[in-house]
């Protein structure tokens, strides 16, 4: 196992690989406001044992790499407040951002963002650059499914295989799902956490609504997990959320795929509902699918062999 700190696109990429870098590599991108820290060693550890060289990396933004936000101008405005008054500001900007029926897609269009998925594809092939890593197998979670994405369509060259996990091929396509209005209010109240300094109070918020009826939330066995990725460096002001609305959809180009793809997805997802990731499944010629039972934006613990074992098949056939 290795460490450093890659010198790219004018940024500093974290980096962590595992197992021995002249077997096949595996390329694990997290999603939004989290480092790779939350792809833990159960995870990695029998993907090295089948074989494979394993890379997580910080995305920019948050962990130990460059972060380009810190605290935004509302949350300033919020933290000076009264908390009756943070949460009326919070409400109305989130009325604000909501559609014409008044859904929040979390995908409004930023005119605000400093970077897009784009850029975050080119730090994830830069990275490779770096490491001497001609292809690998790509799988991302969340918003690192839809960097994998980009990867498929803008880099093919440099992906063995892709798998997008409870990702989506484009938020805020009318078309799709959005986002359970108990969600919603759980990223308020996260968001009124995150202004009074609350931080892992706000991410245990958040995570009471994405865990799925399958594995039932168990706060204190979730604060345990979170331990590493708090204390690796938790951003709660990145700029992905920025970054995912300032990035079009690619459900149209999806035909253009051609590379091996699995698709992972649950059926209790409250941000990205299903039908996101079947979507990508429809729209990649030849894609197959993992759908998981009552579980939500998360990969259960639990689950971790009957994933690994469809990561495994996935990779060799690829």
């Amino acid at each position: 196992m290795s460490q450093g700190i890659a010198e790219v696109n004018d940024i500093s990429i974290w980096w962590e690989d595992f197992g021995d870098p002249s077997n096949p590599s595996v390329l694990l991108i997290m999603g939004a406001n989290a480092n790779c820290m939350q792809w833990p060693v159960e995870f990695i550890n029998p993907l090295v044992a089948n074989g494979f060289h394993v890379i997580r990396f910080d995305n920019r933004d948050v962990g130990k790499s460059t972060w380009f936000y810190k605290e935004g101008f509302i949350s300033k405005i919020a933290r000076l407040l009264p908390l009756s008054i943070s949460k009326n500001l919070i409400n109305y900007v989130f009325n604000i951002v909501s559609d014409d029926e008044g859904n929040f897609t979390g995908a409004e269009q930023s005119s605000n963002a400093k970077y897009d998925l784009n850029d975050m594809a080119k730090d994830a092939i830069s990275l490779m650059d770096y490491l001497n890593i001609d292809k690998a197998h790509i799988v991302g979670a969340s918003m690192g499914g839809m960097i994998t994405q980009v990867i498929g369509l803008d880099h093919p060259e440099r992906a063995l295989s892709l798998t997008p996990i409870m990702s989506s091929p484009g938020m805020g396509d009318p078309d799709l799902s959005v986002m359970t209005p108990s969600l919603v209010e759980g990223i308020k109240e996260s968001f009124l956490l995150n202004i009074q300094g609350k931080y892992e109070d706000g991410v245990v918020r958040i995570y009471r609504e994405l865990t799925g009826s399958r594995f039932p939330f168990n706060e204190q066995k979730f604060r345990e997990k979170m331990k590493p990725s708090m204390e690796h460096g938790h951003n709660p002001h990145s700029g992905h959320g920025d970054a995912v609305g300032a990035s079009p959809s690619r459900r149209s180009r999806l035909k253009e795929i051609n590379i091996p793809t699995l698709v992972i997805h649950g059926t209790e997802d409250a941000i990205l509902p299903l039908d996101h990731g079947q979507a990508i499944a429809d729209g990649i010629q030849n894609a197959e699918m993992m759908i998981m039972e009552g579980v939500g934006h998360e990969l259960p613990e639990e689950l971790n062999d009957e994933v690994i074992s469809r990561l495994v098949e996935h990779f060799k056939k690829a």
